[in-house]
């Protein structure tokens, strides 16, 4: 049975738990040294209890989960897993520190993974030793809806760690897409083409936040460019979008996002979170008037297909393949670019 351990307690690190208890693996769970172990024990167990009591699990599979898992604030715990899958807050510097931790602790055959959505693995490397064991790994909320994981390589990273790392996506039920860092977060970055098209008809005045989210929605997506922003939170988005577009050479074209991004940040206008953001308490429809959506949808339109045109060429995945990755990410009939 392989062992795997999950670092951070957070929403996506919790969602990753919850869908790998599922499995038949050994977890565990290192959580923050803020965390409330007994909490979160307790909330295992609760949620094992309803499902038995459902009908859904038996009391042998419940026992079989509460042996097979293990909550820890100490990091030393990692050292028996074969797989370690980091899910912390997107910063690199504390994801850093961590892999040197992780480094200390893990066996010296355990592969280091990342779940960061804009940070790639080669930021994060603990030592030289460590570059063939060592990948990204991004999973999308909520894991058990969405079947794609991007496997992120280094040049170093070994076909023995990517091996075992197909091997054990096969295991859970997840479907894998293999990129270079060149193309990482690719499902990610073609839509931060499009949200940052969005934003900049907003700030050149050419439509207002609720105009553009609603031709999003009548046109394009389930959700709003804006009030995507406003329920990852502000801070989130900010962090990913400069992580992104960090070597990019055409970054200037993102700085008027970054800039307003940067000022709603510093007045703690995070988003839902802390109610207001992009909207102020709640998205509000623009209804009214409707001339001029054309022009506003031709230029969102071409800001995405130029976008997936870029990606489908560098990444080598054809454009119906990668049409159906946009699918799956956004969970609709995406639009199909050729």
């Amino acid at each position: 049975m392989i062992s795997v351990g999950i670092i951070g307690e957070g929403k996506m690190g919790t969602n990753l738990f919850y869908y790998l208890l599922e499995m038949d693996l050994k977890l565990t769970l290192i959580c923050s040294p803020e965390a409330d172990e007994d909490r979160i024990r307790n909330q295992l167990k609760k949620k094992l209890n309803r499902s038995a009591e459902a009908g859904i699990i038996d009391e042998d599979r419940v026992k079989k989960i509460l042996q097979s898992v293990r909550i820890s604030k100490k990091i030393e715990d990692i050292s028996s897993c074969d797989l370690i899958i980091e899910s912390i807050t997107e910063d690199a510097e504390i994801k850093k520190k961590l892999f040197l931790q992780l480094d200390r602790f893990a066996s010296p055959e355990c592969i280091l993974t990342s779940n960061s959505s804009s940070i790639i693995p080669s930021r994060l490397v603990p030592a030289e030793q460590r570059r063939s064991l060592m990948a990204g790994l991004h999973f999308f909320y909520p894991v058990a809806l969405k079947n794609i994981v991007e496997i992120i390589r280094m040049p170093e990273t070994s076909q023995g760690t990517l091996g075992k790392i197909g091997a054990f996506l096969k295991t859970i039920h997840r479907d894998p897409i293999l990129l270079d860092e060149s193309n990482s977060f690719i499902l990610n970055r073609i839509y931060l083409e499009f949200q940052n098209e969005g934003f900049l008809l907003v700030n050149a005045k050419e439509a207002t936040i609720s105009r553009v989210d609603r031709i999003v929605r009548d046109h394009f997506f389930p959700q709003g460019i804006f009030e995507f922003f406003d329920s990852v939170g502000l801070d989130v988005m900010l962090a990913s979008i400069k992580n992104y577009t960090m070597d990019d050479p055409g970054r200037a074209r993102y700085q008027p996002l970054i800039l307003h991004l940067e000022k709603l940040v510093s007045e703690e206008k995070l988003g839902n979170k802390t109610g207001t953001g992009f909207y102020q308490g709640g998205v509000n429809d623009e209804p009214g008037d409707h001339n001029g959506d054309e022009a506003l949808i031709l230029k969102l339109r071409e800001s995405y297909a130029t976008a997936f045109r870029k990606f489908s060429a560098s990444s080598g995945i054809p454009p119906a393949a990668l049409k159906l990755l946009m699918d799956e990410y956004f969970g609709c009939d995406s639009p199909f670019i050729i």
